[in-house]
């Protein structure tokens, strides 16, 4: 099968399919192999036609559908027909189609959607910023999508050339440049000259210094300054007030004062609010809006964080994150009733933010109720379910993202009755990581053990017992690392368990005597266990001892906190605020999402936690 998969990867089509006649009928591979096959013969024709908008003809595509509902390449096969369908304007049979998908949708149906709602005439406009703000390539669909609503006056040109800033702000430069060319049958996309764009971008000292900036549109100097923001946002903020004060448009300014103030927020300088403040929060991006309030946490300016929390748009307001906060700013204003409202609403067992406003509320997190025992009926189901057995086999092939996406789309729509048999299921399967997603998908019925699983038990207990380091951290940091997928190996060489990197592997071997370490060891759960526990309790002594650096350490590099906190000076800020203000969004995630596993494993396996917020502490800066 893996050999299948990589015919069909390779585009090497005469080798797939005489791989593909050895499968027998019958075989759980089928829906993959047939779909491959069909995608193939499309691809075929759209190689005919390159310049033509191809949709799959309903009696070809159809016949698969069927054969094949409720299989992971048959939902992706349905994506794409919905995407060619509203590209299309074929309404009856989007909205037919649309009715089976059964997983949440990508951006692109998410756009084929908003096409649809506006083809119906309801108003869309107010969710188009997730899509203008976007820093990457669009899908075409999306692209389609702005391109139909500008003809018709639904979007402006402005709002174009924010869909461009963002882009050159995430150094997309190429994608910049094609997403305007693609509108040049627009009035936009004519006065709009890529090549100046591209010169504009690609060397914006030089662009600035020439006659060129002070004519044209604004996009170009706009472009300009902003790719100079990455490198000196200050300098920038002196050329929005001096030298070229009055020659851009009011939402050109707005949008690069925005974007001044994402850059100096990432790096915690203490102006960056000032900036924000500058700007208009119509003109933000999600992430633009989400540092302003960091930045006033940064400040801990409370009145700040509560108008810019107010100001976000109404989805991300919601977020649970953004009413703890808006929640503390209230509670600082005096007004504690307003405050425990927005608690209330973030409250939650599971997750970081969750968990603080518990504690907030003057409420102790406590394992939930135990559900009822599975029966035996129960387990059988999930035992016998064709889907989750398909999954189950593309694992045991090797296919791994086949066989996660597969399991995903079986357990969607699950009960939580049928989740907890699911995630038994998984678990005793040793799919552990897919265990702990469908456990985590239950709405009323809660298992604390299948949601923070406790795999190699002994072998861990010995390990934290003998370095020293709290067995409920480590597991907590195991299952945001792997998910306790022993073989789990990251994009840049982390491997095992704690996935632990090469250098640092051999650098703490030597450093604890590990003398007969070869790398081939690194996936073998005692010498992984024993190389990573190691690892974060140097980490661990190395920062304060303070399980919030330690954590962001082992994720981004130990000398990434110090860092951080010479940015602090002589300051000193609460453990959810130095979180908080992490600016990689992976390693911000990881560390919420490490310190929250920590309190469930210590209530799971100690029957008792010390309080989310006094693990967190408090982080003092250095010089």
């Amino acid at each position: 099968m893996k050999q299948i998969k990589s015919a069909y990867s390779d585009g090497a089509y005469d080798k797939f399919s005489r791989l593909a006649a050895q499968l027998p009928q019958k075989s759980v591979f089928r829906p993959y192999v047939d779909i491959w096959q069909f995608r193939f013969f499309q691809k075929g024709i759209e190689k005919q036609f390159p310049d033509q908008e191809i949709v799959w003809r309903k009696a070809d595509i159809l016949p698969v559908l069927n054969k094949f509902e409720n299989s992971w390449p048959a939902e992706t096969l349905r994506r794409d027909w919905l995407e060619q369908l509203a590209r299309t304007a074929q309404w009856d049979e989007f909205a037919a189609q649309r009715e089976l998908l059964r997983y949440r949708p990508d951006q692109g149906v998410e756009c084929a959607d908003l096409m649809y709602a506006a083809n119906q005439g309801q108003l869309i406009r107010y969710k188009l910023n997730a899509i203008v703000s976007f820093d990457k390539r669009l899908p075409k669909t999306c692209r389609t999508l702005l391109k139909n609503l500008y003809k018709v006056g639904g979007v402006e040109a402005k709002d174009l050339d924010r869909h461009v800033l963002q882009l050159i702000g995430n150094n997309q430069l190429t994608n910049a440049i094609k997403f305007v060319d693609e509108f040049d049958d627009t009035a936009w996309g004519k006065a709009v000259n890529s090549s100046t764009l591209r010169d504009a971008t690609s060397n914006p000292d030089r662009y600035l210094k020439s006659a060129s900036a002070n004519s044209g549109t604004d996009l170009y100097l706009t472009g300009a300054l902003a790719r100079r923001a990455v490198e000196d946002f200050s300098w920038v903020a002196r050329q929005i007030e001096q030298t070229h004060a009055g020659k851009l448009s009011a939402s050109s300014e707005q949008w690069l004062w925005a974007h001044v103030g994402y850059r100096a927020g990432l790096v915690w300088n203490r102006d960056a609010l000032s900036y924000f403040k500058r700007s208009n929060p119509e003109v933000m991006s999600q992430e633009q809006q989400e540092w302003k309030v960091r930045s006033a946490l940064l400040l801990e300016d409370w009145n700040a964080v509560l108008q810019a929390t107010n100001e976000m748009n109404p989805v991300l307001r919601e977020d649970r994150a953004w009413s703890y906060w808006r929640g503390r700013a209230l509670a600082e204003a005096g007004k504690v009733v307003e405050a425990r409202q927005e608690w209330i609403k973030a409250s939650s067992p599971f997750s970081f933010y969750g968990k603080l406003a518990y504690e907030e509320l003057g409420d102790t997190v406590m394992a939930p109720k135990r559900p009822e025992l599975l029966t035996a009926t129960e387990i059988d189901w999930a035992k016998k379910h064709p889907g989750l057995n398909r999954a189950l086999a593309l694992y045991n092939a090797g296919l791994r993202t086949e066989g996660f996406w597969e399991f995903n789309l079986q357990v969607a729509q699950m009960t939580d009755r049928q989740l907890l048999a699911a995630a038994t299921w998984a678990e005793r399967n040793q799919l552990y990581d897919r265990a702990i997603a469908a456990a985590d998908r239950t709405e009323t019925e809660h298992d604390l053990g299948l949601r923070y699983l406790t795999p190699f038990r002994s072998n861990m207990q010995a390990k934290t017992q003998e370095i020293g380091v709290d067995e409920s951290w480590v597991y907590g940091l195991i299952r945001q690392e792997s998910r306790f997928v022993t073989i789990a190996r990251s994009g840049v060489g982390a491997s095992g368990l704690m996935q632990v990197m090469p250098a640092t592997a051999k650098y703490v071997a030597k450093k604890i005597g590990m003398s007969n370490f070869k790398p081939s060891d690194i996936t073998e759960i005692e010498t992984n266990l024993t190389l990573g526990t190691s690892y974060l309790k140097m980490v661990f002594e190395q920062h304060d001892q303070s399980p919030v650096l330690a954590s962001a350490g082992y994720n981004a590099g130990p000398s990434r906190p110090a860092l951080w906190k010479r940015r602090l000076g002589d300051r000193k800020i609460e453990g959810a605020i130095f979180a908080e203000l992490i600016p990689f969004d992976e390693t911000r995630g990881y560390v919420k999402n490490v310190m929250s596993n920590t309190v469930a494993y210590s209530l799971l396996l100690n029957n008792a936690s010390t309080p989310l917020k006094q693990r967190l502490g408090i982080i003092y800066g250095s010089k």
